[in-house]
C-alpha cells in the first residue's frame, strides 16, 4: 500500500508541475477560446483497455471506408480549429492595432542570441510570435526581415520598437531573407523561428545551453507541437531517399520516446538554433533552395559533413501552427518535391549513410547510425541519494552515455517518476520509460526485438521478469548480448536474515539457495558482480563470463578537521520494516546508543535517507535526529565524526562504506561488512560485533584524534585501491565488445 501511495504522490507532483507551466503561460491565456472548440472538435480519447485473464473474442473486421472516413473527419476537424485558431489571432491583432501601443521586444547591448524572423503576410500569427519573445525572450536581438507582406503587417511593424526590420520591396522568398537577416546579425547564436511559432517557458536558454554543452554540437532543435497539443516533431528523419519524417508527427509529445535529448539527422527551422560562425563558414542557406523547403535540410547535412551534429534538445519547446505562408498544404507539397530532388542530387554519396524506409522503422532511424544502444532494466530511476544499489547503478548509465551509447532505462517495479527530478539527478540524455512498469514490459520488448545491441538486468527478480518474456517471445533476445547485472547475491542475505531470527539453516541449504539465485542469470551472455568473492560463484555455478564492477567514486575531504566535527552518521534508505537497513538501525539505538550517550550525553545520531518504515515510528529520543532524503549529502559528511554501518544480514558490497571512506569520515562497521570490502580493522576501518563492542569502537574513534586520523587516511587509501573510476569502467566495457564473450 506505501508503495502504491508513493507512486500516486509522484504521479500528482508531475501533473501539478506540468499544470503550473502551461498555465502561466501566454499562449495558454491567449487562446482560451479556442481550446474549448478543439475540445468540440478532437474525437473522444479512448481509455486503455484493462488487462484480461484471457484474450477476448476478435471483433469483426473494421470497414475500411469507414476508417478511411474518420480520418478524413479528423483532418477536416483539425482545419477547422486552425481556420478557428486563426480567426480568433485575427481579432486579436485588430484589437492590438486599435490600441495603438508600442510593441517593446527585448534588446541586449551585447545578445548572445539573434532571433531571425522571416515575415509574409499572416500578421495575427506573428504578432502572436512576437508576444512570446516578449514574455520568454532576454538578452537577445531580433531580426526581422519583410517579404512585401500585403496585410496588417506593415501596421504592426510601425509599432515595434527594439528590433532591426528589413523591409524588402519584393517577396525574396525564406531561404535569401534569411541569409538577408543574418548578415546583420549581431548575435553569437542565431535563432531560426517561424513567425506563425510561440515560443514556450525557457525554450532559447535551454536550447542556448544545450549549443554550448559540446564543441561538436552544430544545431539545436526543439520539441514542435501542433495547435491541437499533438506532436509535429520530436527531431527529424532523412531516409537514404531523401524523403523525411517528423519524428513522432500526431503523437502525445510527453511519451517517454519524446523525452529525451539525442542525435538527430535535422531539425525543422522552425525552430533551429546555430552558431552564426558556423552559418558564416558553410555560406549561409543554399539559395539553391529558394525560396523554401529543404533548406534546413541541407543546412544540417552540411553541418554533419563538417563534423558536427544535430541535436534535438525536449525542454525546449514550441507550439506551431505550420505551413502559414506558403499558400497552403498543397504548395508546400509541390516545394518539397521540388528540393527533395535537389537535395538527393547534392548529397547523393553521404545519403548512403542513411536509413532505408523500406527495410527500417522510424524507431531505428531516429537517430544516425553508427552508436550501439543498450536497454537497461532496473527497479526504479536510480538516484543517487536513494542507496540501495541505485547510486551505482546510476554511474552505469552515466558510463554507458559516456561511452558513447544510447541508453534506454525501464524502471521496472516502480515506473511513475518526475521528469524535472530525471533531468536533473539523471541526466536528459536517457530514455526513461516511465509509465510501462511490469504490465508493458513484454508488450515493450517485443515491440523493440532487435533494436539493442544490449540488454542489462539489474537485480534477481527483474531478470525473472525477463527471462519469462524472453520464453514468450524468443526474438526479444536473439540479436541482442543479455547481461545481468547481479548488484549482489540475495541468497545468503536472506539466509543470514533468518539465522539471526533463530532459525537453523544449514550450509547445505545456503548453497542451493546461492545456485537456485544464479540460476536467474541462465538467459543471460555475461555478468557483472559486485565482488571478486561473489563473481567466483557465478563463474563456478553459471559458467559465465563475468567481471567485478563495485563501485567507482572519487575520493575528497571536506576542510573540518576531528575538533570541528560533532556527532555519529548513518546513512541508508528506510522505507522496509524488513531491510537491512531498518535492521541495524534499530539494533544499534536499542544496543548501543545508551553507552555512547551515557559516555558522550551531547552526541547526536544524524539520520540521512528515506525513513518511511513504520517501525521508525518507535523511536522517539532527542539524540536520534531523522534528517530524511536529501540531494546531496556533502554537508553531513563534512561535519560529523563518525560513520556507523551496523549491519547484520546485506548482500553485495557496502556502498555507504566505500562513500563515507572517500569524504573523509571514518567508519565502524560488522565483520560481515568488513569481510564484504576485504578491509582490516584498525587499518580502514573499525569492527565490532555485538552492541556493547560497537559502542566501545564507537566511542574510540569518537575521542581518539590520532585513531581517528590514522582511519581517515587508511580509509581514503582503500577507496583510491578498490573504488578507481578507471577499473569500473574498464570492467564494464570490457562486456561491451560482442566480439570478446
Amino acid at each position: 500500500m506505501r508503495r502504491r501511495l508513493q507512486e500516486l504522490h509522484d504521479h500528482i507532483k508531475q501533473v501539478e508541475h506540468a499544470h503550473t507551466l502551461i498555465e502561466s503561460s501566454l499562449f495558454w491565456r491567449a487562446t482560451y477560446p479556442l481550446r474549448k472548440l478543439r475540445d468540440l472538435l478532437r474525437p473522444a480519447a479512448t481509455p486503455a483497455p484493462a488487462p484480461a485473464p484471457a484474450p477476448a473474442p476478435a471483433p469483426a473486421p473494421a470497414n475500411n471506408d469507414t476508417s478511411e472516413k474518420q480520418t478524413e473527419t479528423n483532418a477536416a476537424a483539425r482545419e477547422d480549429f486552425k481556420a478557428a485558431y486563426s480567426r480568433q489571432a485575427k481579432q486579436h491583432l485588430d484589437k492590438f492595432l486599435r490600441k495603438g501601443a508600442s510593441l517593446k521586444l527585448p534588446h541586449g547591448e551585447a545578445p548572445k542570441v539573434s532571433i531571425v524572423l522571416v515575415f509574409y503576410n499572416q500578421a495575427h500569427l506573428s504578432l502572436l510570435c512576437l508576444q512570446s519573445i516578449i514574455e520568454h525572450a532576454d538578452n537577445v536581438e531580433v531580426v526581422i526581415v519583410d517579404n512585401n507582406s500585403t496585410d496588417e503587417t506593415n501596421q504592426l511593424l510601425d509599432l515595434i520598437e527594439g528590433a532591426v526590420i528589413i523591409r524588402n520591396e519584393d517577396n525574396r522568398g525564406f531561404v535569401r531573407a534569411v541569409n538577408q537577416a543574418i548578415n546583420v546579425a549581431n548575435g553569437e547564436q542565431i535563432l531560426l523561428l517561424n513567425n506563425d511559432a510561440s515560443l514556450e517557458k525557457g525554450a532559447i536558454t535551454i536550447a542556448s545551453a544545450t549549443l554550448e554543452s559540446a564543441a561538436d554540437i552544430g544545431a539545436v532543435g526543439g520539441k514542435i507541437l501542433l495547435l491541437d497539443g499533438s506532436l509535429q516533431e520530436a527531431g527529424s528523419l532523412i531516409w537514404r531517399d531523401g524523403s523525411c519524417l517528423g519524428y513522432g508527427r500526431g503523437d502525445d509529445p510527453n511519451k517517454p520516446e519524446y523525452m529525451f535529448r539525442r542525435d538527430v539527422d535535422y531539425c525543422s527551422g522552425a525552430f533551429l538554433l546555430f552558431s552564426k560562425q558556423d552559418f558564416d563558414s558553410l555560406g549561409g542557406f543554399d539559395e539553391d533552395f529558394a525560396p523554401a523547403y529543404y533548406e534546413e535540410s541541407d543546412f544540417c547535412v552540411r553541418l554533419r559533413k563538417a563534423g558536427k551534429r544535430i541535436v534535438y534538445e525536449p525542454r525546449a519547446v514550441i507550439t506551431h501552427f505550420e505551413f502559414a505562408s506558403t499558400g497552403g498544404m498543397n504548395k508546400a507539397s509541390e516545394l518539397q518535391q521540388e528540393h527533395r530532388k535537389l537535395f538527393c542530387e547534392k548529397h547523393e554519396e553521404f545519403l548512403t549513410q542513411f536509413f532505408d524506409n523500406q527495410q527500417q522503422s522510424p524507431l531505428r532511424a531516429r537517430s544516425p547510425a553508427g552508436v550501439e544502444t543498450v536497454l537497461m532494466i532496473d527497479d526504479r530511476v536510480p538516484y543517487p541519494s536513494m542507496g540501495s544499489g541505485y547510486p551505482r547503478s546510476c554511474h552505469i548509465i552515466q558510463e554507458l552515455v559516456a561511452r558513447p551509447m544510447r541508453v534506454t532505462f525501464y524502471p521496472l517495479q516502480f515506473p511513475h517518476d518526475d521528469w524535472l527530478d530525471i533531468y536533473t539527478e539523471i541526466g536528459v540524455d536517457v530514455e526513461v520509460m516511465l509509465d510501462h512498469g511490469r504490465e508493458r514490459l513484454q508488450q515493450f520488448l517485443e515491440e523493440r526485438a532487435g533494436f539493442f545491441d544490449y540488454i542489462l538486468i539489474s537485480r534477481d527478480h527483474n531478470m525473472e521478469f525477463f527471462n519469462t518474456a524472453a520464453i514468450l517471445e524468443p526474438a526479444i533476445a536473439e540479436k541482442a548480448q543479455v547481461i545481468y547485472d547481479a548488484e549482489a547475491l540475495i541468497a545468503p542475505r536472506e539466509i543470514s536474515q533468518r539465522r539471526l531470527r533463530g532459525e537453523d539453516v544449514s550450509e547445505t541449504e545456503l548453497n542451493l539457495a546461492v545456485k537456485d539465485e544464479i540460476q536467474k542469470a541462465r538467459l543471460a551472455d555475461a555478468v557483472i558482480a559486485v565482488s571478486e568473492a561473489e563473481a567466483e560463484s557465478f563463474r563456478r555455478i553459471g559458467d559465465k563470463k563475468t567481471v567485478v564492477a563495485g563501485h567507482a567514486i572519487t575520493a575528497r575531504r571536506g576542510d573540518k578537521g576531528f575538533e570541528a566535527r560533532r556527532d555519529m552518521l548513518f546513512v541508508g534508505a528506510l522505507r522496509e520494516d524488513e531491510s537491512p537497513n531498518v535492521d541495524s538501525l534499530l539494533w544499534f539505538i536499542e544496543n548501543s546508543l545508551p553507552a555512547i550517550i551515557a559516555a558522550e550525553p551531547d552526541v547526536r545520531l544524524i539520520i540521512v535517507g528515506d525513513n518511511t518504515a513504520a517501525a521508525l515510528t518507535s523511536i522517539n529520543q532527542d539524540s536520534v535526529v531523522f534528517m530524511g532524503r536529501q540531494a546531496s549529502i556533502k554537508d553531513f559528511y563534512d561535519s560529523c565524526r563518525v560513520f556507523i554501518a551496523p549491519t547484520r544480514f546485506a548482500a553485495g558490497i557496502p556502498h555507504k562504506v566505500h562513500e563515507a571512506a572517500a569524504n573523509g569520515i571514518p567508519s565502524v562497521v560488522t565483520p560481515l561488512l568488513a569481510g564484504q570490502l576485504n578491509w582490516r580493522d584498525e587499518t580502514e576501518l573499525l569492527v565490532a560485533k555485538s552492541g556493547d563492542e560497537f559502542a566501545k569502537q564507537c566511542l574510540r574513534l569518537y575521542q581518539d584524534e590520532r585513531l581517528w586520523q590514522a582511519v581517515q587516511d587508511g580509509g581514503s587509501a582503500a577507496v583510491a585501491r578498490d573504488c578507481s573510476e578507471q577499473g569500473f569502467r574498464d570492467s564494464l566495457y570490457d562486456l561491451l565488445d560482442k566480439q570478446s564473450s
